[in-house]
């Protein structure tokens, strides 16, 4: 539907990076990025979940692919899944890097992260969003 905000994120390297935010139904375009897969938290809550990391060449059929039953978007959508999390990088090394970066730092759960914290990411507040009437949270 629509983009939320951007987001900095710090990796464990130390490396930030902007992050656009979306709702789960925004149609993206077909560009290179790194996206992930998200469930913010809700009220005062300082803690957003990394659910799943990947990279492509081209966002829009990439997020088609993983609707597919047992893609990323089923196991993450099982997790409380609810926003789309995207850095727009046009080199392929360039996306592989940052991909396997953010992995590293998060260890997504549906990236095979392990453990009850798995994807958990310290936001330095409570995030401003105020989701569009109509748009409710899984």
């Amino acid at each position: 539907m629509s983009r939320l905000l951007t987001l900095t994120l710090t990796s464990h390297r130390g490396r930030r990076y902007p992050v656009e935010l979306f709702t789960s139904d925004t149609e993206l375009a077909e560009e290179g990025a790194v996206y992930m897969l998200l469930r913010l938290p809700e009220g005062r809550a300082v803690q957003a979940q990394i659910l799943y990391v990947g990279a492509t060449c081209a966002l829009g059929a990439q997020l088609e692919r993983d609707k597919l039953p047992g893609g990323a978007w089923a196991r993450a959508e099982a997790l409380g899944f609810d926003t789309i999390g995207a850095v727009a990088l046009s080199r392929p090394e360039d996306r592989q890097a940052v991909a396997q970066e953010f992995i590293q730092s998060w260890r997504p759960p549906c990236n095979d992260g392990h453990g009850a914290h798995a994807g958990l990411m310290e936001l330095a507040g409570p995030l401003p969003v105020t989701l569009p009437r109509g748009t409710t949270r899984h």
